[in-house]
């Protein structure tokens, strides 16, 4: 069956569950009972309807059932099997295998011993687990899944409807396809998967690992190392406590304020990052990349898209194709490689190490002295050097080189410089072809 088919099925099953609410000759009974519990695992096997676990007495397993069909045959025919044994408890909802022309269900509100691991299987409902303290594993189709207020590992796995856990004192796994998932306070680990959904995820007590596609993704406070793969829908990152790394395709990524290195790869979209305590490298194509406040190295490899970083406490390596880059305020060298774009940086306090083609160059340098080698053709060279001592040699083709700073051992023909300004030391290497080069103090 193809899945536009099953989807089809569903809604068509659905729909006949919700119309039996609107018939006014439903027909109703319900089932109550009381178990004793003698150990072991409490089960849960439902379909039509919904299902609400919460905490209860020690030592017993209470159940309400209410059995609903719109004919009074269907409604007798219509059974919940209990069993308890030293095993555990099982809860069973059995259908006829043949219902025609007919609306039922069978809703749940179960109460457990806080310490009986729990298991539940429900299909086109609603499943609820709130209060337990033992591990709880939850598989659904067509309903929503809440879990609130639990202790122990949580597992849940659903389609074609929502997944909802707050407040969790364990480690959780979060399987969905075609619906959305918002996880929150989650003290262990957290491993969450994703389709065509939305994915919110805050406050995790150690490491995540996301993997969605076809649905945005938001991560808010994690305390741990963070992985997210994402395609087709944007992600954010906020409040990291550990490194990140995010895998993209055609996927516009946020990130700010980690506390760890962080690597971000992504397609088709624009990268903005800030706050990163420890190194950053970014693959990156066809889309901007827009880089600030980082504690450490920077690394940036991208096509077709502008470059821009600042106030970057490390060394700078820039390779862009078809893309201009603008690189402001490093504490460490920059090497920049790029084309068909212009190449700017300003405040740099360490080694420059620029080459361009058919774009220009402009470079400001921080502090004396270190080495300069900037090289282009199409376009002009501009380099502001502060007092220090550098052994220039500047040369292009098809235009001049001009330079506002004295120098002693200067021989200069129009297109070509060398010499030494002040005491000499540090390289000052200028090539280009077809453009001035002009040296100038800061």
């Amino acid at each position: 069956m193809s899945r536009i088919h099953r989807v089809l099925a569903a809604v068509l099953l659905l729909s006949a569950a919700a119309a039996l609410h609107a018939n006014e000759h439903r027909y109703e009974r319900s089932v109550n009972k009381t178990v004793r519990y003698q150990g072991g695992k409490v089960t849960i096997d439902n379909s039509f309807g919904a299902v609400d676990v919460h905490d209860g007495e020690a030592g017993e397993v209470t159940i309400h059932a209410v059995v609903r069909a719109s004919n009074e045959e269907l409604q007798n025919a219509i059974k919940v099997e209990i069993s308890a044994t030293p095993a555990g408890v099982t809860i069973r909802s059995d259908f006829p295998e043949q219902i025609r022309n007919s609306s039922f269900s069978v809703s749940y509100d179960v109460a457990i011993p806080i310490t009986a691991p729990l298991s539940v299987k429900n299909r086109f409902g609603s499943t609820t687990v709130t209060g337990t303290r033992a591990p709880v594993e939850v598989v659904s189709r067509q309903g929503s899944v809440t879990v609130h207020d639990v202790l122990g590992s949580q597992k849940v796995d659903n389609a074609f409807g929502s997944i909802d856990v707050h407040d969790v004192r364990g480690d959780l796994i979060a399987r969905n396809a075609n619906g959305s998932i918002h996880v929150s306070d989650v003290q262990g680990t957290t491993d969450i998967g994703n389709r065509f959904g939305s994915v919110e995820v805050s406050d995790v007590g150690r490491g995540l690992t996301l993997r969605s596609a076809n649905g945005s993704v938001e991560v808010h406070g994690t305390r741990g190392p963070t992985i997210i793969e994402n395609s087709f829908a944007q992600i954010v990152a906020t409040d990291i406590g550990g490194p990140l790394t995010i895998t993209a395709q055609n996927t516009k990524v946020t990130a700010r304020d980690v506390r760890g290195n962080a690597s971000i790869t992504t397609t088709f979209a624009p990268i903005e990052v800030s706050g990163v305590h420890g190194p950053l490298a970014i693959s990156g194509s066809n889309g901007n990349i827009t880089v600030s406040d980082i504690g450490g190295p920077l690394a940036v490899d991208t096509r077709f898209g502008l470059v821009q970083a600042s106030e970057i406490r490390g060394p700078v390596d820039i390779d862009n194709e078809n893309g201009g880059v603008t690189v402001k305020e490093v504490q460490g060298s920059a090497k920049v490689h790029t084309s068909f774009g212009s190449a700017f940086l300003k405040d740099v306090r360490g080694a420059i190490e620029v080459e361009n083609q058919n774009g220009a160059i402009a470079v400001s340098v921080a502090s004396p002295c270190h080495d300069t080698h900037l090289k282009t053709s199409f376009g002009s060279i501009k380099v502001e050097i502060p007092a220090g001592g550098y052994n220039v040699n500047a040369k292009t083709s098809f235009g001049a080189v001009n330079t506002d700073l004295p120098m002693s051992n200067m021989h200069s023909t129009g297109e070509t410089l060398t010499g030494t300004i002040g005491n000499g030391g540090c390289k000052l290497e200028l090539l280009n072809s077809n453009g001035n080069i002009t040296i100038e103090k800061q």
